[in-house]
C-alpha cells in the first residue's frame, strides 16, 4: 500500500476536514485547537485510486473541555 499523504478527520470539532501528513499515518494525531489539544486515532488507509492515499482518523478526546459535553463522543 502506497504511504498515505493526507488525513480525513472523523468526528470532533475538525470532523470533515483533510490534512497532510509529513511522515506516513501514526497510530495517533495529536493536533492543537484553541487553548487545547485534539487527539484523533487512525482507523484506516485507502491507497487511492483516484488521487493521493488518505488516512482516515476518528476523534478520541480532548486534551481540555472546550465546551463541557458537546465533543464527548465516548
Amino acid at each position: 500500500m502506497t504511504t498515505p499523504a493526507l488525513a480525513h478527520l472523523s468526528g470532533g470539532p475538525l470532523d470533515g476536514q483533510t490534512i497532510p501528513l509529513d511522515d506516513g499515518a501514526p497510530e495517533e494525531l495529536v493536533l492543537p485547537y484553541s487553548e487545547g489539544q485534539l487527539v484523533y486515532h487512525f482507523v484506516s488507509a485507502t491507497d487511492g485510486a483516484e488521487g493521493p492515499a488518505t488516512a482516515t482518523y476518528r476523534f478520541n478526546e480532548v486534551s481540555e473541555i472546550l465546551f463541557e459535553g458537546k465533543y464527548d463522543e465516548h
